[in-house]
């Protein structure tokens, strides 16, 4: 007889509490550093990957208006994505983003020298222009809004930090030639998962006049989010113009020389087709 009994039914018991501990701690952990971590990649390629139909987007609205394409465009945006399925742990909801218009803000051409004046209604078609913004809304990550405005693709952190991705020229001081890119129209806020198609309309004409005279008092005002400092540090400028900050959305093009320029004004449209520049004005190309 075994006076001191059988303990072999208790190691049991606490071998497999340990092995059950463990594996509580190993699913944590990978719940709490592996999942988000593999989250974290999932929502970085989906935003270069908005990044780069971000920068289709640009190329074809600057592209459009300035060309004889007359028509519509789609030109698909992805707007979000979904984390991979796993079975054991938790996912956050999908990775999205908005996409929206900012809304028309006025373009104004101040020539302040007595000659010949135009007025941005009349060789653009209209007054106003807008731009496009994609914000990330992640839910492990913090990455750059995605802008557009007059011929300037850029980022921004939410620290007030910019980094130029695309740009056309401006100004050219050189060429005494100033480029208007005009989007006209709206786009509500859209936040989903999946593929948006934009909807772009471009002309066969464009809005020029060849005698604009301009000096270091005229000023070109243009709706931009950018910071004047940013245009100055950006190849859109050419030569001695220079940005300032006319108001938290709009900056003001001056440093003009004292000549006559040639101004053009390139509109594409947004969900709709944009008015025709006035008739002493317009040129097809």
């Amino acid at each position: 007889m075994d006076i001191l009994g059988d303990d072999r039914g208790q190691s049991v018991q606490i071998g497999f509490i340990l092995i059950f501990g463990i594996l509580v701690i190993t699913l944590s952990i990978f719940q709490g550093a592996i999942v988000p971590n593999q989250n974290r990649t999932v929502e970085f390629n989906h935003y270069q990957e908005v990044r780069d139909d971000m920068t289709v987007l640009y190329t074809e609205i600057v592209s459009l208006g300035s060309s004889s394409r007359n028509g519509q465009v789609l030109t698909p945006v992805t707007l979000g994505t979904r984390h991979p399925a796993r079975l054991m742990f938790i996912n956050p909801p999908p990775a999205i983003g908005t996409l929206q218009s900012s809304g028309q803000k006025n373009i104004t051409i101040e020539t302040n020298t007595g000659g010949n004046s135009i007025a941005a209604a009349d060789i653009c078609g209209g007054a106003t222009s807008t731009g496009l913004v994609y914000s990330p809304e992640y839910q492990e990550s913090t990455l750059p809004q995605i802008r557009y405005d007059n011929g300037l693709l850029y980022v921004e952190t939410a620290g007030g930090e910019y980094a130029m991705l695309e740009n056309r020229v401006v100004v050219n001081e050189s060429a005494q030639q100033v480029n208007i890119y005009r989007t006209t129209g709206q786009l509500e806020a859209k936040s989903e998962v999946g593929v948006l198609p934009i909807e772009l309309t471009g002309t066969d004409m464009y809005g020029e006049d060849t005698s604009v005279q301009l000096d270091g008092t005229s000023e070109v005002v243009l709706p931009s989010n950018l910071p004047a400092s940013e245009w100055n540090d950006a190849t859109a400028l050419r030569g001695s113009v220079t940005a300032t900050q006319n108001s938290s959305n709009t900056v003001a093009l001056t440093g003009f020389s004292d000549r006559d320029y040639t101004i053009r004004c390139y509109t594409t449209g947004l969900g709709e087709r944009p008015d025709p520049p006035s008739n002493q004005f317009r040129e097809t190309f």
